[in-house]
């Protein structure tokens, strides 16, 4: 009796923190769920931080504009309520009805970041599902997932998740909802074969992974007319959808910023970097469509007397873009503040700092990778000291007092001297000018599926740890430099969980259920860390994710490997004109 009594209290409370919320945002959907596939979207983080993400936000907005949809938020509990739930057994709820998440036909979750895939167990867990696929039956909802995590290797949750969307979920959505339409009553697995019958959406039961007696992947075999391999998704016109943020909120990380994506994917093929490969081809929006956009989102703020919100411009490289420039320009005139996402040295100019700097901009952030020339070659990221410099001289002209540096540690063929490099070329920006605050930002490299890294082993934690250290001592006693980053643990793990198949089963139900940390999870599960993340890999082995196409052809990336080895720089693409990597002419 007593614990039914503080579940209902833990409801309450949970009831009113989602009613205040609710108050405090602009352009939040209720629909009815009578006649409607009720889609419960579920960010496997807090709020905060699920408020924060764009593509989320899209997804939102997709689904409620579809005739035969519902779509309602949940999250994963703020840590002061997370416990009391855990500890009474109080239903997750959704945001906007506050109904019980077990109560909707799909539970789909927006997966970002491989350490949150513990986090979706969690969030399984609250709202009282079975945690794996085979054990939930008749009567639970449906679990879907999508997001950039699960788009490059979905093995890893292929044992809890029903069905991934892979790629980019827009013009899936529509086939997706007509089907579950239709489909919904037939039974669990009709709906299942179904939806594997729908380009771009993959279903891990129909899928059987073989295995080598080393414990190596032979192959993977495609069940009951499931195809051979499946097929991205991806969206040929952006203009076909917008993608400004659909609802505003002061508790987010930009705190009611208004996010407008300017172009999707990266031509420049940084060898490291899993957007110069999973999104290609790179597509950019048209400027007005941008402004028209931002225009829109900002008369629905004004509407609730919030004023002229900020706008964050949103791309992999937003200078790439070729009418950016035009989009802050107009921003200006408008007295609007704004800020960007990403920006590579080698674009910036003198007009584009004072562009930013007049927007309101504060920081300006721009990404070595590397403390030497010969390593940025080996990451198809070419760029000079002297051009470093240049950059950080060009944002002090254009105003900056500010900069905000990214490094990377433990990449392939590091020597000690790049990692001595990274202190030296912070050292010589800081002692240019008279800079408020210089922040180096170094985080551990995690090699990712479907790029040229996907075959490279990753450095051992205790090196990693030790790298950091000597960067951080290296610049203690700069009075204007703050250094900050990832820790090596947490990066080992990620890449654990990024180069991951199904049988790290065992380790997200050790890291979930006995709350375990990762080092133990690993230990309970009998998994060897070193077997996923630092062991080498060759030409010819089978990946996990191989049954899954991006486009982008495995030998085009592995020769990308041997120039990398070569220190060979690769050119830009060139959409539909060059034939290298196969997307544009697959």
């Amino acid at each position: 009796m007593l614990i039914l009594f503080e579940e209902r209290i833990v409801a309450r409370r949970l009831i009113e923190k989602a009613r205040d919320r609710l108050a405090r945002e602009v352009g939040t959907v209720y629909k009815s769920h009578a006649g409607n596939v009720r889609f419960a979207l579920a960010f496997p983080n807090t709020y905060y931080v699920g408020m924060s993400s764009l593509g989320f936000q899209t997804v939102y907005r997709v689904l409620n504009g579809l005739d035969g949809a519902v779509c309602e938020r949940t999250f994963l509990p703020d840590p002061p309520e997370l416990e009391d739930v855990r500890r009474t057994g109080a239903p997750l709820l959704t945001m906007e009805s506050q109904t019980p998440v077990r109560d909707f036909d799909v539970l789909a979750f927006s997966v970002s970041y491989e350490l949150d895939y513990v986090n979706l167990l969690r969030v399984l867990s609250l709202s009282r599902l079975d945690l794996t696929a085979d054990e939930r039956e008749r009567g639970q909802p449906l679990v879907l997932a999508g997001g950039p995590a699960v788009t490059f290797n979905p093995e890893p949750l292929a044992p809890f998740v029903d069905a991934f969307v892979i790629g980019e979920a827009e013009e899936v959505l529509p086939e997706l909802v007509n089907v579950l339409y239709n489909k919904l009553n037939v039974g669990r697995t009709e709906s299942l074969k179904a939806l594997s019958g729908i380009e771009g959406v993959y279903v891990p039961r129909f899928y059987r992974p073989v295995y080598r007696s080393d414990g190596m992947l032979e192959r993977v075999d495609a069940l009951e007319g499931a195809p051979p391999r499946v097929k991205r998704r991806w969206v040929p016109e952006l203009e076909s959808y917008d993608a400004t943020t659909a609802i505003l909120t002061p508790e987010t990380e930009f705190s009611n910023m208004v996010l407008a994506e300017v172009a999707r994917g990266c031509g420049r093929q940084c060898r490291f970097c899993i957007a110069g490969y999973a999104f290609l081809p790179p597509r950019a929006r048209a400027a007005e469509r941008v402004l028209a956009g931002i225009h829109r989102t900002e008369e629905k703020a004004q509407r609730r007397s919030i004023g002229h919100p900020r706008i964050g411009l949103v791309g992999a490289s937003v200078f790439d873009h070729p009418s950016s420039l035009l989009v802050c320009r107009s921003l200006v005139e408008r007295n609007r503040l704004f800020s960007i996402s990403s920006l590579r040295a080698d674009t910036l100019n003198r007009d584009i700092a004072e562009t930013l700097h007049r927007g309101g901009h504060e920081t300006l952030t721009i990404a070595p990778e590397a403390g030497s020339e010969r390593l940025r070659l080996v990451l198809n990221k070419p760029m000079s000291d002297e051009e470093i410099l240049g950059a950080a001289a060009i944002a002090w002209d254009g105003g900056f007092r500010r900069l905000k540096l990214y490094f990377m540690v433990g990449l392939p063929t590091e020597t000690p001297e790049d990692v001595g490099g990274i202190a030296s070329l912070v050292t010589r920006i800081a002692a240019m000018f008279r800079w408020r605050r210089v922040t180096a930002s170094v985080s551990c490299f995690v090699p990712k599926p479907w790029t040229p890294f996907q075959w490279a082993p990753m450095e051992e934690q205790k090196r990693l740890a030790e790298k950091l250290g000597a960067i951080r001592r290296a610049l203690r006693p700069l009075k204007s430099v703050t250094v900050g980053g990832e820790s090596a643990r947490e990066a080992v793990v990620q890449g654990v969980l990024a180069r991951g198949d199904r049988r790290l089963r065992d380790v997200l139900l050790a890291a979930h259920g006995q709350e375990l940390s990762w080092r133990m999870a690993f230990r309970e599960s009998g998994t060897d860390p070193h077997f996923y993340a630092q062991r080498p890999r060759h030409e010819k082995e089978v990946f996990p994710w191989d049954h899954i196409d991006l486009g982008v052809r495995k030998d085009y990336l592995w020769r990308e490997y041997e120039r990398a080895m070569d220190a060979a720089p690769t050119p830009a693409c060139v959409v539909r004109t060059c034939r290298r990597c196969g997307v544009c002419h697959g």
